[in-house]
């Protein structure tokens, strides 16, 4: 479910990213991958970890500017850096312009269809998991929420 939203986004991030940035055009579609990889990895990793109150700081007002948020930026001007050879100022502008956009689309994609966001949390993330971490995520919403 995941790997859908983030497919579904990737070509609305390059349209984001378009003009703003000092990348060439053709270029954008291999800046939307890595950045869509790197959320990925970063929501797969806090997951892994148990971390569910960073997800859901993700979700709703202020999304953007949650520590979470800050910790995928980073990662993404890392990425972008090491994997693209850009620029750090001009990973640092994209990172700045992508994740938030990502976020925006993440909160809405986990809400849609008058789901809450804490169902829509637990349906991407079942799908994501698999084993004891799933486990420990599911039954933490569980507890947490109720179900």
């Amino acid at each position: 479910m995941l790997d859908n939203f983030l497919k579904t986004v990737k070509g609305g991030l390059v349209k984001q990213l378009a003009g703003k940035t000092e990348v060439e055009d053709n270029k954008l579609d291999g800046v939307a991958s890595v950045v869509t990889d790197t959320f990925k990895t970063g929501l797969k990793d806090t997951a892994s970890s148990g971390k569910l109150n960073d997800i859901m700081g993700l979700l709703g007002k202020g999304g953007s500017s949650s520590p979470l948020a800050g910790s995928l930026i980073k990662s993404t001007v890392t990425n972008l850096v090491s994997k693209l050879g850009l620029p750090k100022g001009v990973a640092d502008k994209i990172g700045s312009i992508a994740i938030p956009f990502i976020i925006d689309k993440f909160s809405d994609f986990t809400s849609e269809k008058g789901k809450s966001n804490e169902e829509g949390v637990k349906e991407i993330f079942g799908d994501l998991l698999k084993g004891s971490a799933k486990d420990k995520l599911l039954g933490g919403l569980g507890k947490k929420f109720g179900f």
